[in-house]
């Protein structure tokens, strides 16, 4: 049975409760000539009747979203090693000279170290929380404790996302690479500007991972024409809208993207870590003085990335590069 029969059928047990009198037949005997026929009829009925489309989308059982759930893409940008208790995360550099950035706590600035051949990578708790009234269970017809757990999911996903962001951003500034400046009108990613910012990465003896991009930009790319893209991807743009990657290299687009910046940068093995002490574990907590359940995410990670090489960032908005904001640690200082 697919989606619509089942749909069918919700509606037609529906109209039945709440008047038998109005339905003659029931989709089970209904014959196929005249299936689409009779659920025009049911729509009509139940559009017509006082709260009775409400009624329907009740019936349906599945929460009304305002938009689509966020899907994170940090993870796909920086290795993920999972660290036994106790042990500590660390990488050997194999050229010192330049910084590397990490996380020294969930907030705090970046921490930008110079001149080191050891990074130890500091991690810390990442925890979110949603609370779920007990009334709530009352009124809700979908189930409320799933969705609960897909928000904090999604939480946990904006939260590690915005921060590998910025260490991307302050890697950018503190590396060797130079930046791409674009100003303008019109279309400013042009696939001239892409090519030349994978050659800087593959002029560092390194393959190009990803491009880092802001739906802004993505935009821009939709509105390529057949100078810049084949004509099997200029096809598949068209009937699809969508493109998963430019010369071979796989593009990934969040909406919590500095909408002024793409970043291109190396493989996860070649550009940073997440060391993973604890992955998410949702728990829900029953807190009876406040009349609410609390469910709740957890895990015990952090970030860091160590090979500044490997990050090239395109700015369409000004800025120039320079030293960001941070905790700066010089191995060597010069005196």
């Amino acid at each position: 049975m697919n989606d619509k029969d089942k749909l069918l059928e919700e509606i037609t047990k529906l109209v039945k409760s709440i008047d038998g009198s109005q339905l003659s037949r029931t989709a089970a005997n209904t014959e196929v000539g005249t299936i689409d026929a009779e659920k025009e009829r049911l729509f009509k009925f139940l559009w017509t009747g006082p709260n009775r489309l409400q009624r329907v989308a009740a019936a349906l059982k599945a929460p009304l979203k305002e938009r689509i759930d966020y899907y994170g893409i940090g993870r796909q940008l920086l290795e993920v090693d999972e660290i036994p208790v106790g042990e500590l995360p660390f990488r050997d550099k194999d050229i010192p000279e330049f910084a590397a950035v990490k996380v020294a706590a969930f907030g705090a600035p970046p921490l930008i170290e110079y001149r080191v051949k050891r990074i130890i990578f500091p991690t810390f708790q990442l925890s979110r929380a949603y609370r779920v009234a007990y009334d709530e269970l009352l009124v809700r017809l979908y189930p409320i404790f799933d969705r609960a757990k897909e928000r904090v999911s999604i939480a946990t996903a904006i939260a590690e996302d915005k921060e590998i962001f910025r260490l991307l951003d302050v890697a950018s500034n503190v590396g060797p690479n130079a930046w791409f400046s674009v100003t303008g009108a019109g279309i400013l990613l042009t696939r001239s500007v892409l090519a030349d910012a994978l050659a800087v990465i593959e002029g560092n003896q390194l393959q190009v991972g990803a491009i880092v991009m802001h739906p802004k930009r993505y935009t821009e790319i939709r509105k390529w024409n057949s100078t810049d893209l084949d004509q099997v991807t200029l096809n598949k743009i068209t009937e699809t809208g969508s493109v998963g990657s430019i010369m071979g290299t796989k593009l990934l687009v969040s909406p919590k993207m500095d909408q002024d910046a793409v970043y291109v940068v190396t493989t996860p093995q070649k550009l940073g870590l997440i060391p993973l002490r604890k992955d998410m574990e949702v728990k829900v907590a029953d807190l009876p003085w406040k009349s609410a359940y609390y469910v709740v995410s957890y895990e015990n990670l952090g970030f860091g990335i160590y090979n500044t090489y490997g990050v090239v960032r395109i700015e369409f908005g000004g800025r120039t590069k320079s030293t960001p904001v941070g905790n700066v640690v010089d191995h060597n200082p010069q005196f």
